[in-house]
């Protein structure tokens, strides 16, 4: 894991305290943000905060594991965990990888797990392993598998979502989903909230805007964006000419995606047309989410460190498990398919079928990126800022443990 010099450690934290300032209505007066006096630095100044914060983090991303059940009738504990999948985000990837490891949870043998417990409390040298802790204990049933019961909910499959927020719909959603130990959420935090999930632990993983952005064009080139170069999209989204486009999630991706999957306060069934949020409040809420929603946010961008954080969280998503032979590596998924637009941008092609996409948009194309990606923008640098007191947190935790 890389580490943080001093210096950004201080921009983090200071970004954080403007963060604070600017979404929880402080007043104008950020002396105590330079080290100064005034009344703000009497209540609070950078290493309180600090310390505030990354205390809060360590316990909650203290290591946990998950309640299996019994394997009988008994299946495992509902409404432990979820992923709120932003698309291009490396979500579908995060998906897999959590997949793979509740597989390899499934076929854990519970008899064999209660016996490396038990001889643990007794004190045995953890280095005796499973066969002669079962030895130790006499145990000659048969393997005995944990039921965890998984589901999803996304947006991407509209027919079923809206039919699943839906007065009509939504109870024979709500029995799947009250039964489940895990669940996926491509949907806003409020649908999280709607099937009252929110105090489950969850992970996200956070993407740079314009990465994502630019992401999502070249995998929906064809079917949402019919070929179109993504400044003429922009263009016709600002004059308001878009019934040519993909219907559904297509256009909602190109701006403030993000915020808006972050948002908890807006009407479920009115996701796209709830005006009464104002973008401050919008960005607001979005904050607040990063900040105190989930149990690990992840950054694309620093996988390496996301997956550490996560796997430490919840060592069940680690590469190794003890009890199982199963590995579980991260993998690099849904990459962008060739989108038959060659013949659209004859100049841009080799073989006059594939339009030839850079890997980066042009100069032009950020900045329209940007200019209509604002709050997700400054969503993303509070993710930062917090991405970075998480690994102070698990470090802060680790020494604890170890006194």
């Amino acid at each position: 894991m890389k580490t943080i010099t001093i210096e950004a450690l201080q921009m983090f934290v200071l970004f954080t305290l403007a963060l604070i300032c600017a979404t929880e209505g402080a007043d104008q007066d950020s002396s105590f943000l330079r080290g100064g006096g005034g009344a703000g630095a009497q209540q609070l100044n950078e290493t309180e905060l600090e310390h505030q914060i990354i205390t809060e983090l360590s316990e909650r991303m203290r290591p946990r594991s998950l309640h299996l059940g019994n394997g009988g009738s008994e299946s495992a504990e509902a409404r432990q965990f979820f992923h709120l999948h932003h698309m291009k985000s490396g979500g579908t990837s995060l998906d897999h990888w959590i997949s793979c490891a509740l597989q390899r949870q499934r076929h854990l043998d519970l008899n064999a797990v209660q016996v490396a417990d038990d001889t643990n409390d007794k004190g045995h040298d953890e280095g005796q392993h499973k066969g002669s802790r079962a030895e130790e204990a006499d145990i000659n049933e048969k393997p005995l598998h944990p039921i965890i019961r998984s589901s999803r909910l996304s947006e991407c499959s509209t027919g079923m979502y809206n039919k699943c927020i839906s007065d009509e719909g939504a109870g024979n959603c709500r029995a799947n989903y009250d039964n489940a130990a895990t669940m996926t959420y491509c949907s806003p935090l409020a649908v999280v909230k709607y099937f009252d999930w929110s105090d489950a632990d969850a992970v996200t993983m956070m993407r740079h805007p314009v990465d994502r952005v630019w992401s999502m064009f070249r995998f929906r080139t064809n079917g949402c964006y019919k070929c179109q170069d993504l400044k003429t999209v922009y263009r016709d989204m600002d004059n308001g000419d878009v019934e040519k486009y993909g219907k559904g999630i297509c256009l909602g991706q190109l701006s403030n995606h993000i915020s808006r999957n972050l948002l908890k306060k807006i009407n479920v069934k009115e996701l796209d047309t709830d005006e009464s949020m104002t973008e401050e409040e919008k960005l607001e809420d979005a904050i607040d989410s990063i900040k105190n929603s989930f149990t690990v946010v992840g950054v694309l961008d620093q996988l390496e460190e996301s997956l550490d954080l996560m796997s430490y969280t919840f060592p069940w998503l680690s590469v190794e498990i003890e009890g199982s032979d199963m590995t579980c590596e991260f993998p690099h998924s849904n990459a962008s398919p060739r989108n038959k637009c060659g013949s659209s941008h004859p100049e841009e092609s080799e073989d006059g079928k594939h339009w030839d996409l850079q890997k980066h948009p042009d100069a032009e194309t950020r900045k329209l990126i940007e200019e209509h990606n604002q709050i997700d923008m400054k969503v993303y640098e509070a993710a930062l800022a917090h991405f970075e007191l998480q690994k102070l947190a698990m470090v802060a935790t680790d020494e604890e443990d170890t006194e």
